[in-house]
C-alpha cells in the first residue's frame, strides 16, 4: 500500500527515540508493553522511532512464526500511528509469498505505509536461514523530507547507505545491536551522518535476551556527527529535533555530495 501525498512541510522534524526492551515471549505482551511506554511520553513528535524485530526480540524471531501484513503486529502499529497522529516505524519479521523478510514498516495514521527489507542479513547468526535479503534500497518523503530507512547491520555498508541525488535528509535505523560491538556501532552512526551530510536517528534495543546484552546507546546525530541525546542506559523515549534549514545551509556552504 503506497502512503498518500502530503501537502504539509515540516521545518523542524521531531523523532521520538523508543530504546526498549523486548522482554515478552509472545507477540501481544511485547506490544502492550511497548503500547504502555509510548502512552507513558506525553511530549509530542512526528515519528515514534522502535527497535528491530521489536514484537518478537532477535533470538525469538528465528522461530516465532512470521507474520503477514494486516494481522496482529501491523494493526497495532495503525492503531497507535493514529492515537500519537505520527508515523510509526520498527522493523517485523514478515511473510510474503513464502519467503520471510526483516521488513522496516513505516506506518502512517491514515493505515498507509511505507517498507523496507533488510538487504544485508547478517549471517554470522544465521539470519540467512531466516530471512531472504531485500533487493531494493528506497527513499521515501514524509512532510517534506527524505528519509533512507536502514535496519542494523546495513550500518556497516557504505554503499547501502551511499547517499545519492536527489539527495536524502535523514537515515532512520532500527537495531539490535549486542554489547560486545557497541563501540563500533556509535562510530559507524557518526561515520554515516559525516559522510552522507544528513541527520541519522537511530534506536538500539535495550535488555537481554538468552546470551544476548543490549545496553541501548540509541541516537541522534546530526550531518557534523555531533550528538543530539543522552541516552541512559535503560527503557526510555528522547526526542530530537532535526532542522531542515540549518541541515540546507549547511549543505550549500560545503557541497561535497555532489
Amino acid at each position: 500500500m503506497h502512503p498518500k501525498g502530503e501537502n504539509s512541510k515540516a521545518e523542524n522534524l521531531k523523532i521520538a527515540l523508543v530504546q526498549a526492551d523486548t522482554r515478552y515471549d509472545s507477540v501481544s505482551g511485547n506490544l502492550a508493553h511497548l503500547e504502555e511506554l509510548l502512552e507513558s511520553n506525553n511530549e509530542e513528535a512526528q515519528i515514534y522511532l522502535l527497535p528491530e524485530l521489536f514484537n518478537t526480540g532477535y533470538e525469538k524471531a528465528f522461530s516465532t512464526r512470521p507474520e503477514a501484513f494486516g494481522l496482529e503486529t501491523t494493526r497495532w502499529m495503525t492503531l497507535m500511528a493514529k492515537r500519537k497522529k505520527a508515523a510509526i516505524c520498527g522493523s517485523v519479521a514478515m511473510s510474503e509469498e513464502g519467503k520471510t523478510f526483516n521488513r522496516m514498516l513505516f506506518v502512517l495514521p491514515d493505515g498507509t505505509h511505507f517498507q523496507y527489507d533488510k538487504v544485508n542479513v547478517f549471517k554470522f547468526s544465521g539470519e540467512d536461514k531466516v530471512f531472504s535479503p531485500g533487493n531494493e534500497l528506497p527513499v521515501f518523503s514524509f512532510l517534506g523530507w527524505r528519509i533512507k530507512p536502514i535496519i542494523c547491520f546495513d550500518l556497516r555498508f557504505p554503499e547501502t547507505v551511499r547517499n545519492r541525488a536527489p539527495y536524502y535528509d535523514l537515515i532512520l535505523c532500527s537495531a539490535h545491536w549486542p554489547l560486545p560491538r557497541i563501540e563500533a556501532w556509535d562510530k559507524l552512526l557518526m561515520a554515516r551522518a559525516i559522510e552522507n551530510q544528513a541527520y541519522v536517528a537511530a534506536v538500539n534495543r535495550f535488555g537481554q535476551e538468552e546470551k544476548g546484552q543490549y545496553p541501548g546507546h540509541s541516537a541522534g546525530i546530526d550531518f557534523l556527527g555531533r550528538p543530539m541525546a543522552e541516552m541512559p542506559s535503560e527503557e526510555t523515549i528522547r526526542i530530537i529535533s532535526c532542522s531542515h534549514a540549518s541541515l540546507t545551509s549547511f549543505r550549500q556552504n560545503f557541497p561535497f555530495l555532489p
